[in-house]
């Protein structure tokens, strides 16, 4: 019933004029549920997706239309045991890649990737289950320059060696590779690491999270500080960065922003052992080299707050940022509510959200204004989700009266439905998959597979990885070192069939060069 109300509220403000006194906001959700938002994107069509579920339990992505309008709704279901998705991403041609975690026992919880069309069809599903760990959960999905699909996620274990983890999967959904990140081999002194979000800046990547660690020359006790982790363009970790250890900085980084080409900003928050929390601005370049940090006190905001910190971060122009945050006059469960700052910590502007309280996502859409996703508490026992959209001022926006072509990369018009992923392909052979330094040495590398071998007639070489590399050509020698034939193989080529009729009988040898390089042999025969 909700939903229908809302719609026709937007439709008479569309035919009989916008109240400027109305706020552009939308309660999305089923009366007596609890439901919930995790994630949220702006659409290739303007409209917005959201990465949900309710009672913890089902999945739920919504997508709407440039006002808040739900136009589709998939459920996402593993058999009677819960699911629960933490980020989606979407590439050129509208298909979108959703992660999270499922418990396919019911109390056992693990990773999952699954990739869907531009009409929300399932494609494929990837269920990552390492009995190495107690259990583990996705946290967040990008698509990396070499449009590889890059998933985030944490294991679990007693030892606690390695917990950071990154999957690197294709557009089919085959596993490419995975590492760990901040291993405790590497850093003796980690403990409990988790990373919360996955970035990519410019050419390198960056995780956002919290780890515990001790002060320096005191191995005995470790605290939980902001935690960043730097990695190069082929996922080779440069750095981590337990924040500003030697100021005793304790607390969270939750999101981080690019301020130039090497400087970049992380937010989240300080906690103080009088129970009081600060907004926390760090800085840093590409080098995992600390430039300081600004808090936003609570007075800054009013005598009565007791607690402030940043979950989410967008641009407004080169000096100040619009954020995300939770702030109030208790300790904890502050309702959410924006700020807009500068790098400083001057605190210009804010608003609250009464009655909200779950981690609010908030996206810069491409007209410059800004959508919000968090929990509202609509009553008792029951919360809803809370779309917004407000201006660099935090007022709330007139709805867009202009007509827009929704899903138009998909042939019919989309249906709300459930989506069953209990077929999920469970992926255990965690020890077969190649690390991104094993991985990518491979794609330097053009292997050449041959046959029939020997041959009488014709001949034919497979080839792998030609659509990293240009300028291929394929020479085959015999064993006196003579070309006896070579023929242009053009980038993304996988095979070509030549005629050895003629040729005499005798070993060969086949080899694809590329820049003066050989990158790939194989041996075959000719017999009469």
């Amino acid at each position: 019933m909700r939903k229908i109300i809302i719609f026709i509220i937007f439709l008479s403000f569309h035919l009989f004029g916008f109240n400027q006194n109305q706020r552009w906001e939308t309660y999305i959700g089923i009366s007596n549920r609890n439901d919930y938002v995790n994630s949220l994107i702006e659409y290739y069509d303007k409209g917005y997706y959201l990465v949900g579920g309710f009672e913890y339990e089902k999945g739920w992505n919504i997508k709407t239309d440039i006002n808040g309008n739900i136009l589709w709704e998939k459920v996402f279901k593993y058999g009677s045991y819960p699911i629960n998705g933490t980020g989606v991403t979407i590439d050129e041609n509208g298909n979108q890649y959703y992660c999270g975690t499922i418990w396919p026992d019911g109390v056992t919880s693990w990773p999952f990737i699954s990739k869907f069309d531009s009409c929300g069809e399932k494609l494929w599903c990837k269920l990552i289950v390492d009995v190495q760990y107690e259990y583990g959960g996705g946290r967040d999905v990008i698509i990396s320059n070499e449009n590889e699909i890059i998933m985030l996620t944490r294991f679990e274990s007693e030892e606690q060696i390695n917990q950071i983890f990154l999957y690197g999967f294709n557009e089919n959904g085959k596993v490419l590779w995975h590492k760990a990140y901040a291993s405790k081999e590497n850093h003796p002194e980690i403990a409990l690491a988790s990373g919360k979000k996955l970035y990519n800046f410019q050419e390198d990547y960056l995780i956002t999270g919290y780890c515990y660690w001790p002060f320096p020359g005191n191995t005995n006790h470790v605290y939980l500080r902001p935690f960043f982790i730097g990695i190069d363009s082929l996922f080779n970790e440069k750095w981590i960065m337990p924040f500003s250890v030697m100021d005793s900085v304790y607390g969270n980084a939750y999101s981080a922003i690019a301020l130039n080409d090497s400087l970049i900003m992380g937010v989240g928050k300080r906690r103080y052992y009088n129970n009081t929390t600060n907004s926390l601005l760090m800085f840093f370049n590409n080098d995992g080299e600390e430039y300081g940090f600004n808090q936003i006190a609570n007075e800054q905001i009013g005598s009565e707050i007791k607690a402030n910190f940043i979950y989410d971060i967008e641009r407004i122009n080169d000096t100040l940022f619009l954020t995300t945050s939770f702030f109030g006059t208790e300790y904890n469960g502050n309702p959410i509510g924006e700020f807009v700052i500068d790098t400083a910590g001057t605190l210009f502007n804010f608003q609250s959200r009464p009655n909200t309280l779950t981690s609010p996502y908030l996206i810069k859409t491409t007209d410059n204004k800004y959508v919000i996703a968090t929990g509202i508490n609509v009553g008792k026992s029951d919360w809803d989700i809370l779309m917004y959209k407000i201006n660099e001022n935090l007022e709330s926006v007139p709805f867009d009266t202009n007509q827009y072509t929704y899903d138009s990369l998909c042939p019919h018009q989309i249906q709300s439905g459930n989506i069953d992923l209990s077929d999920c392909l469970i992926w255990t052979d965690i020890g077969e998959i190649p690390s991104p330094e094993e991985y990518y040495a491979k794609q330097k590398t053009i292997p050449i597979k041959v046959f029939p071998n020997p041959a009488k007639e014709n001949i034919t070489f497979c080839f792998e990885n030609t659509k990293y590399h240009q300028n291929m050509q394929l020479q085959c020698f015999d064993v006196f070192g003579r070309i006896i034939f070579k023929e242009k193989i053009y980038t993304a080529q996988l095979e070509t069939k030549i005629n050895v009729s003629l040729w005499n009988e005798g070993l060969y040898v086949a080899v694809i060069m590329s820049e003066g390089k050989v990158l790939g042999k194989v041996k075959f025969v000719v017999l009469r």
